[in-house]
């Protein structure tokens, strides 16, 4: 789906759209942290899993379905793949496609073009330049968006703060992605300690039509959640992805879908390497 740890990573970016010192029960009446505060956690704790979500392996399981109006299956396909990370920036491999293992050609394919994204964001300036165009679009995306009604909640022995998301009636949408954003409503928790996004789940409250829907449709209903949870180490790994809807960007159309994906089965590893020659950069 190329969205998961980017852009549930990428929505800190909606922390600075908080009420500084909203009010709200920690014990009985300390107040929530501001969004200064949040945002400095969540910038720390971003620049530490960087290197330690290196250590983790996961396997991930995609599901997709096009359905018609009515909700019908029309096809299904499902993908299981092995999820690593370089630099902060996830890499994906697939191991099968539809139930089916990837042939012998399939699968030295796939490996090249694994080992060609493994060293390109080998190389740290390339992977800041990414994971920075990964922000930046979520960036533009939550500006047109505010946190409202703040409260705090004990979770599993953690802080963890509620809010409901809303639209910004004030902002002037000036990509897509704002126009997409000042439709969407819902719900956002943060663990206070680290300003991680632990859920988040926003469906559009109205239709959208763009250039009278010939350059984007969003329909009324269309629906992204996403859950990260974090490993007994502390590192945070997202967990699950999934929604549904009927959208259409440009000419191209994206009948009503509904998708899933979940990840598991993290392995830790530890391991040291030394560099002994000059790793070519794939551009």
């Amino acid at each position: 789906m190329g969205m998961r740890r980017a852009v549930v990573f990428s929505m800190l970016a909606v922390l600075s759209c908080l009420a500084a010192g909203q009010a709200g029960p920690r014990g009985n009446d300390a107040p929530l942290p501001n969004a200064s505060e949040l945002l400095k956690r969540a910038i720390a704790n971003e620049a530490k899993l960087a290197a330690e979500q290196e250590r983790y392996e996961c396997k991930v399981s995609d599901e997709a379905a096009e359905m018609d109006s009515k909700g019908k299956v029309k096809k299904t396909e499902t993908e299981v793949k092995e999820q690593f990370f370089v630099n902060g920036v996830e890499v994906d491999r697939t191991l099968a496609k539809d139930g089916k293992d990837l042939t012998p050609e399939q699968t030295k394919k796939e490996d090249e073009r694994v080992m060609k994204a493994t060293l390109k964001y080998s190389d740290e300036a390339t992977a800041k330049k990414e994971t920075a165009k990964q922000n930046k679009e979520m960036q533009d995306m939550m500006t047109a968006m505010l946190l409202a009604d703040g409260r705090r909640e004990t979770v599993d022995g953690r802080s963890v703060l509620f809010y409901d998301i809303v639209p910004n009636p004030k902002f002037h949408a000036k990509s897509l992605s704002q126009r997409f954003a000042q439709v969407m409503a819902g719900k956002i928790s943060i663990d206070e300690e680290t300003g991680e996004p632990i859920d988040i789940d926003i469906r559009s409250t109205q239709d959208l039509k763009i250039a009278g829907g010939m350059l984007a449709n969003l329909h009324k209903g269309f629906w992204i959640h996403m859950h990260d949870h974090a490993q007994p180490d502390g590192v945070w790994l997202t967990d699950l992805v999934e929604g549904t809807g009927d959208a259409r960007a440009a000419l191209f159309l994206h009948p009503y879908f509904r998708f899933k994906e979940t990840t598991g089965d993290c392995h830790l590893y530890t391991a040291t390497a030394q560099q002994v020659g000059q790793a070519k950069v794939v551009k």
